[in-house]
């Protein structure tokens, strides 16, 4: 399906921005959230970014991004109306676009607000030229422009702003269009590096992912393998693969997501 600005959507970014996240002060949870719903809908992320609240920084990776052929460009954060909220510059700069007051959303906001719409809160009507909005329930208004679309960092707004978008772009989630597999076995991950990789390289649909700990009686190694769910080929290759390494190796049982 084609994005409203008939540009191809399916190699989509997620992007939030704010020092607390880049600090380390704060979980990242509209990061995962968002990695999750462009999975769900068969088409996982190609990039997901933190980003501080800074007008360049934003605008070289949004630029960037585009550049790469992500679309589209989902951001979180960084669009109220306090002197950090550098998202809309950032987009703005990206773009080469002016910021301009918007009619429209400088109308809800003066309706929201009232006598308590300040200078500040008018912050937030100030767009790139040629933004389209997108509809809050309980907030400011989030916008649009070309392939990036910019969200508050309100999971309480993004979750269901971001949603409608993408049933826009691409319908409803029918759910993960992944099945997993997943062993672990009992040594370290460079005794089972060849013959995993041997077999992501016989088998390009499927994406294998290893993952390394130390557990308290020794090391240990999770092999995480991940397939179209429609996909009967790769999950018949994988469980023989599974079946072969449980015999090797030794493993605790693998488990089916």
């Amino acid at each position: 399906m084609l994005g409203k600005d008939g540009t191809g959507a399916d190699r989509p970014a997620a992007v939030t921005v704010g020092d607390e996240l880049t600090l380390g002060e704060r979980p990242n949870d509209n990061l995962i959230w968002m990695l999750r719903a462009f999975a769900e809908r068969g088409r996982p992320a190609q990039v997901g970014l933190v980003l501080p609240d800074h007008d360049e920084v934003i605008a070289f990776h949004v630029r960037n991004l585009l550049e790469q052929g992500c679309r589209p460009v989902f951001i979180s954060g960084g669009i109220g109306g306090t002197h950090d909220d550098r998202t809309r510059q950032g987009v703005a700069l990206a773009l080469n676009r002016p910021l301009e007051l918007h009619e429209e959303c400088d109308a809800i906001l003066s309706r929201r607000y009232k006598e308590r719409y300040t200078e500040q809160r008018r912050r937030m009507a100030w767009l790139p030229r040629g933004a389209s909005l997108i509809p809050n329930a309980t907030g400011a208004p989030g916008f649009q422009v070309e392939s990036v679309y910019a969200f508050p960092g309100f999971p309480s707004m993004l979750k269901p702003m971001a949603a409608a978008v993408l049933d826009d772009l691409w319908g409803p989630a029918d759910g993960p269009q992944l099945d997993a597999a997943e062993i672990t076995l009992p040594v370290p991950e460079g005794d089972v590096a060849e013959p995993v990789e041997d077999f992501a390289r016989r088998h390009p649909r499927v994406r294998v992912g290893i993952y390394p700990r130390i557990a308290p009686g020794g090391p240990e190694v999770s092999i995480r393998f991940r397939f179209g769910k429609d996909d009967g080929v790769s999950r018949r290759s994988v469980e023989m693969f599974l079946s072969d390494l449980q015999v090797r190796y030794g493993a605790k049982g693998p488990q089916n997501h």
